[in-house]
């Protein structure tokens, strides 16, 4: 006599992880390192993950991989944290395009041998789910980023484990949203310095200069974990938390450009419904008012009062700088 399923679907045994899960990746708000960490663990008991990632999606056709791991590697299995760009024929444009998950037996693996490989480059993936990483927005939700699970296992992934992978994936967004909604308060409190904003070109060249000297003192620290004497349990341990800390700052500082700027979202939230409406048709097509009026089924006289405003309080005096302040919304 088989058990009966959860109202949503799942068996008992995943329904209990899932739970387990959800309380788990709540308590390691403000961590990210620890939340992916866990997020991989909480699949790991349900499913076979060899290898893991999350990235976000940036400008420029670009997607910041704050987290990646690889248990085959002989490098500790942590992955250091990089920055890379994507083609229209992957798995990233797949998950733009479609809205939904992609899975290895849609295609026997193509579109996943199509990207970058990770880890250990000597051997393919047999099984991979990769899903849309979702963030709930007023003008619906919005895909900010995706992850995926992998195995050397054919054949491993049902479509209990998609969906897990994806309900899990809902907790995630919704600390991501929390800690998003935290910044976003505690910004109305700081007084104004007076300096320009939208540095965030050169903050990229930062963060990717203080990726690669953490890169290198992380390869060195694995280098002096490896070459502890057996039985020093003491100062192995002591190394291979300096190892984990090194890790976690890997992952924090990535994680500084993957979140959306705070700044683009408190001039977004500055401007009506209405407004933020048209900001975006203008934002990510370029239309013209006659054409937003046709669309959003209003005069042309009443669009052009909208776009004044639009300007203003967005502080620029061309409708091109619109996409510029927006540019975290119209990727």
């Amino acid at each position: 006599m088989s058990l009966p399923r959860s109202s949503t679907g799942f068996s008992p045994e995943v329904a209990a992880v899932l739970s387990q899960a959800d309380r788990g990746i709540r308590a390691r708000m403000g961590n990210h390192h620890a939340l992916f960490d866990y997020w991989r663990f909480a699949m790991g008991t349900i499913c076979s993950v060899q290898a893991f990632y999350v990235g976000f999606y940036r400008e420029g056709r670009k997607i910041v991989y704050p987290y990646t791991f690889d248990d085959t590697l002989q490098t500790k299995e942590f992955v250091p944290p990089e920055v890379l760009g994507y083609g229209p024929g992957g798995q990233a444009a797949f998950i733009l395009a479609h809205r939904r998950p992609y899975t290895y037996a849609e295609d026997n693996g193509a579109l996943l041998r199509h990207g970058v490989s990770f880890g250990d480059e000597r051997r393919a993936s047999a099984d991979a789910v990769t899903i849309p990483v979702f963030d709930k927005r007023e003008e619906g939700p919005a895909i900010i980023g995706l992850a995926s699970i992998q195995t050397y296992q054919p054949r491993a992934y049902t479509r209990e484990h998609v969906r897990a992978f994806e309900w899990t994936a809902r907790s995630v967004s919704t600390v991501l949203a929390r800690e998003r909604e935290d910044d976003l308060n505690r910004e109305e409190l700081e007084v104004p310095a007076g300096t320009p904003q939208g540095e965030q070109p050169s903050v990229v060249e930062v963060v990717q200069d203080v990726s690669e000297i953490l890169r290198s003192l992380h390869a060195r620290i694995c280098a002096v974990e490896d070459a502890v004497p057996v039985g020093e349990r003491e100062l192995y341990g002591l190394v291979r938390e300096l190892r984990r800390r090194c890790e976690q700052a890997q992952t924090e500082t990535m994680d500084i450009i993957s979140r959306p700027s705070v700044h683009a979202e408190t001039l977004l939230n500055s401007l009506s419904s209405k407004e933020r409406e048209i900001a975006l048709l203008i934002a990510r097509g370029g239309m013209t008012n006659k054409e937003i009026a046709a669309a959003v089924f209003v005069t042309e006289s009443t669009i052009k009062g909208h776009v004044s405003r639009i300007l203003r309080k967005l502080g620029v005096e061309q409708r091109s700088g619109i996409a510029v302040k927006l540019d975290e919304f119209v990727g």
